[in-house]
């Protein structure tokens, strides 16, 4: 029976041979490594690989361009955060190390009428400024509001200092006549059509432009050069009876919201809204009858945040500025705000 070389030479090839190496035999393997793997193995290893690595978090794209701006204005809010800071307990602090004190509206033109006397600034019938803060963010991502901007007629009228040229067009001479009296720029009735279009006149010289409603027909001719200007009822331009819209454009108090640059959720209103001179019943029922129509122009889709978010009132030159609880003249009169702060 011939001998099975195959299985002789299989068994020769696994078994370790010997070598000698200074007089020590050493042994080393000579078949090949075919074991696999058992099944799953491998797969196991890997999602252990895939668990232990820590989760990355994926940062939000920034362009370029606004990057550079962010990094222009510093990167940080001009937003003032003060919920972790504490009041201060003594007379004297470093004001950014602590929190604002909340002071009423009668108790800051009280402080602001003793650095204004005669024998300090020597400005007793300063203006009364509002400083407002506001939030500008929509509850949807990357969604802001536009500026806001509104002419207010308040309920005491005062020297605010804002000038605006007014042109009202209407068809009833006493309304002419009443707008000539109370100050408008210019007075007329539909024959500015033709001279606007004859360039006699140039309407982009006034600020605004009042009219009657039964008249936007007519100067629909002029639209494109009235541009922006064109009266409508929606902003309170256009109406049947003229006299209470031009006295609140000749009279009224001008806003207008300006918006950070770098941040654009955030955005400040500067606005008179009396003078020292005038009664503490006056400036508040101005400042109430102020921050209540600031307020409605809060868009009806965000119902996260208020759109106020800090008030100030200041008095120039003085730059002494102290906080005030706006939700209280807000929400109820101003009688009511005097007496919850109290």
């Amino acid at each position: 029976m011939a001998p099975n070389i195959l299985g002789t030479m299989a068994q020769v090839l696994t078994k370790p041979i010997p070598l000698v190496s200074m007089g020590n035999p050493v042994f080393f393997h000579t078949a090949a490594i075919l074991e696999a793997a058992r099944k799953g193995t491998r797969a196991k290893r890997e999602a252990k690989k895939r668990a232990s690595k820590k989760e990355v978090v994926k940062k939000e794209y920034i362009p370029y361009k606004k990057r550079m701006e962010l990094l222009m204005g510093g990167g940080k809010s001009p937003r003032r955060y003060e919920e972790h800071l504490k009041y201060p307990t003594d007379d004297v602090w470093i004001a950014r190390y602590w929190r604002r004190k909340m002071y009423s509206l009668r108790e800051t033109i009280a402080m602001h009428r003793e650095t204004h006397h005669e024998t300090q600034y020597n400005v007793p019938d300063a203006c009364v400024n509002v400083y407002m803060e506001l939030y500008l963010n929509l509850d949807k991502k990357n969604r802001y509001m536009d500026p806001i901007a509104e002419v207010v007629n308040l309920p005491h009228t005062f020297d605010s200092g804002q000038q605006r040229n007014l042109l009202v067009i209407s068809r009833k001479q006493e309304v002419i006549d009443y707008a000539r009296q109370a100050g408008a720029a210019l007075a007329i009735g539909p024959e500015i059509i033709k001279m606007a279009q004859k360039d006699e006149v140039n309407l982009q010289e006034f600020n605004y432009v009042v009219s009657e409603a039964d008249i936007l027909p007519e100067l629909v001719a002029i639209r494109g050069l009235m541009k922006r200007q064109f009266p409508n009822t929606r902003n309170g331009t256009a109406g049947s009876d003229l006299i209470p819209i031009i006295d609140r454009f000749l009279h009224g108090v001008e806003y207008k919201s300006t918006k950070d640059k770098y941040h654009q959720d955030f955005g400040t209103i500067e606005v008179p809204f009396g003078r020292l001179s005038m009664t503490d019943e006056q400036l508040e029922d101005n400042f109430a009858c102020l921050l209540k129509a600031i307020d409605s122009k809060k868009p009806k889709q965000r119902k996260s945040t208020d759109l106020l978010s800090l008030v100030l009132i200041r008095s120039p030159p003085s730059k002494e500025h102290f906080k005030i609880n706006h939700e209280l003249y807000i929400e109820g009169s101003a009688v009511e705000a005097e007496v919850a702060v109290q």
